[in-house]
């Protein structure tokens, strides 16, 4: 059976209450909330019967309910009585009727009198996006003492636009790096397990051949116990074997050092790796090389990661 899926597009049918429903809940998500426009529904208690309401968007499980720009509405509240306390609930109450015609009001729904502490009436949640008849959207409690209101409290959510997340979001990124810049430095000055120490040098011209080279890339550390990875990738000049030391200065030779020989031809760049764990007291520490032959080495290396 050929069916056109199509809902948004100029189809021949007109698009329905429910498919708008449903993208908007998909935008702004499925609950009630109040937008960021205009005065985002700000109450006012005018006397001890009226509460105005200017405008604002909001949206009630994909339904998008306003009230215009520079215009307001006038909930009643009805009387209290002496002696009693009382809480009202002000919402937007949506309904649809047998013919399918959707309508939302601003509907009080009056709590009982209580002569000790009120209790706040049950309004209806109804999922439109299922298809109820009837949904309230709570926006304030109205606190009456005897005739008087004392209190109205918002019980709203305001959701933000995207411009707005995108402003927060990127602040929030901003905090995050500059908080994980602030332990990764006190990590550092404290010298904690786990904490990484990074030295590097891109490219080394090693003109000393048959000599040590110190200091090629080096980190600072506290005193403690690492392991150390030092890296470095020799170019070949056409030897058919070389003999190409890595090493690290102010560590006993025999865990800091290892020698490699290397087979290799022109223009080739092995990658020579060696780790170890020392204990080394305070101070700063250098990877050193040592080459039958002169030559250029790149990526030279030094990590020492803190284990105890």
């Amino acid at each position: 059976m050929a069916t056109n899926y199509l809902d948004t597009g100029d189809t021949g049918r007109a698009v329905s209450a429910e498919s708008d429903g449903a993208l908007f809940a998909g935008i702004f998500g499925s609950a009630k909330y109040v937008l960021e426009n205009g005065s985002q529904l700000k109450a006012e208690v005018q006397s001890n019967n009226i509460v105005k309401i200017s405008d604002g968007d909001a949206v009630m499980y994909g339904r998008h309910v306003r009230i215009p720009a520079n215009d307001s509405a006038l909930v009643t509240i009805n009387n209290g009585h002496s002696g009693t306390n009382r809480i009202d609930l002000i919402v937007f109450r949506y309904t649809k009727d047998s013919t399918g015609k959707e309508t939302v009001d601003l509907v009080v729904i009056q709590g009982e009198d209580s002569t000790g502490t009120a209790t706040a009436p049950t309004a209806v949640d109804g999922n439109i996006l299922t298809g109820a008849m009837q949904s309230d959207f709570p926006l304030y409690s109205v606190e009456l003492n005897g005739i008087n209101i004392v209190k109205v409290n918002p019980l709203f959510n305001v959701i933000g636009n995207i411009s707005k997340l995108k402003e927060e979001l990127t602040e929030l990124n901003s905090k995050l790096t500059e908080t994980t810049a602030g332990l990764s430095k006190a990590n550092n000055s404290l010298g904690v397990i786990g904490t990484q120490y990074f030295g590097k040098t891109a490219s080394y011209s090693y003109r000393n051949a048959n000599n040590w080279v110190n200091n090629v890339a080096k980190v600072t550390l506290p005193k403690g116990t690492y392991i150390f990875t030092i890296t470095a990738k020799p170019q070949a000049l056409g030897q058919n074997l070389d003999a190409f030391t890595l090493g690290v200065t102010g560590v006993s030779w025999w865990e800091a050092q290892s020698t490699s020989l290397i087979y290799f031809g022109s223009g080739f760049y092995p990658t020579c790796t060696h780790t170890f764990v020392a204990s080394v007291n305070a101070g700063t520490y250098g990877l050193a090389i040592w080459s039958s032959h002169n030559r250029t080495v790149n990526d030279v290396e030094i990590t020492a990661t803190r284990i105890k």
